[in-house]
């Protein structure tokens, strides 16, 4: 962590214990990053497992989510992968990263990314990313997501996507799910 951001800490929430102000600057400061429209992110606020959030003193300075998606997306995810054997339906979603550029290379997303991961712990989640965006499309080098299948379009999205799992089973086994809850 840079020397700039001694005083990081992250936070994470579920929305209902988060003040109208605090959901208010998640959402602005998602659609600031391009991540998702305002609306799209407020409407799957009732979907959010937990909001990430990132502060140095009282600034927010980096957020992501956890989602509990569908399963009908979820398979749809995997089979637009071309892997529909893998996709588990209790499978989290990592999404909505969003550091301001002021703010980047601070060591916030890693800071971030290290509190999700204690969070989750041994679950499985999965991110779609953007494969033109270089600094996180791949971050199976990482050793924390695995790259899944091949890389697709979506007719919600105008850019070509990349599935990352992390905690998934090659075919997922039902009878485990005392495991992936």
């Amino acid at each position: 962590m840079s020397e700039n951001a001694h005083d990081l800490r992250t936070i994470i929430r579920r929305p209902q214990d988060c003040s109208e102000k605090t959901i208010k600057t998640f959402i602005e400061m998602v659609a600031a990053g391009g991540e998702a429209d305002a609306h799209r992110v407020e409407h799957s606020l009732p979907y959010t497992d937990a909001l990430i959030i990132s502060m140095i003193g009282n600034t927010i300075v980096g957020v992501s989510a956890l989602l509990r998606p569908r399963t009908s997306y979820l398979k749809h995810l995997f089979e637009c992968a071309g892997e529909p054997r893998m996709c588990n339906p209790y499978s989290l979603e990592s999404c909505w990263l969003s550091v301001p550029p002021e703010h980047r290379g601070k060591g916030i997303w890693q800071h971030n990314n290290a509190a999700k991961r204690v969070y989750i712990g041994n679950r499985p989640y999965h991110s779609v990313r953007r494969v033109e965006n270089k600094n996180v499309a791949d971050l199976s080098k990482e050793n924390v997501y695995e790259h899944v299948g091949k890389d697709f379009y979506s007719p919600i999205s105008k850019d070509k996507l990349r599935l990352m799992a992390a905690n998934h089973d090659l075919v997922f086994d039902p009878k485990k799910t005392f495991v992936y809850m």
